[in-house]
């Protein structure tokens, strides 16, 4: 049985070092990102979460399926320790005829701690999805 009501969905969402579109529109996703392996950060006697390292990263992502009309975006990066701060909403138009559109956006993010660091995708405050990259810390006795 099929609907004939569509609702947007997400087609996908990567990370990546950088991106490149050629003349017919074909997106090339480079260094796609899915672990990040960090030196192990320094003993520390302050009990206050830091910043161990910045991570600079874009993260590639399209939605299809959206009714045309204006919507509200918001792309929120939650990871361990870091306390969730949604950006505010971007607002976007989706003319008639558009199958789908894709996003890239530049990202410097924060790492406190080894773990999953996800970014939650919401269209019109319904969660569409999700891309996400792992972090975690080399072991000191095999760390260069």
């Amino acid at each position: 049985m099929t609907s004939s009501q569509s609702e947007p969905y997400l087609k996908y969402a990567l990370f990546c070092r950088d991106t490149e579109e050629g003349p017919d529109g074909e997106l090339t996703l480079k260094d796609v990102v899915d672990l990040i392996d960090l030196p192990p950060p320094p003993e520390s006697a302050e009990a206050r979460p830091r910043i161990v390292a910045e991570i600079d990263l874009n993260l590639a992502f399209c939605i299809a399926g959206a009714t045309p009309g204006s919507h509200h975006l918001m792309v929120a990066i939650k990871g361990p320790g870091m306390p969730l701060d949604p950006p505010p909403t971007q607002a976007i138009d989706w003319e008639e005829g558009i199958l789908f559109q894709r996003w890239i956006k530049a990202f410097r993010i924060p790492v406190q701690e080894a773990g999953l660091h996800v970014a939650a995708i919401l269209l019109d405050g319904t969660p569409l999805g999700e891309g996400s990259f792992l972090v975690r810390f080399r072991d000191s006795a095999t760390a260069p």
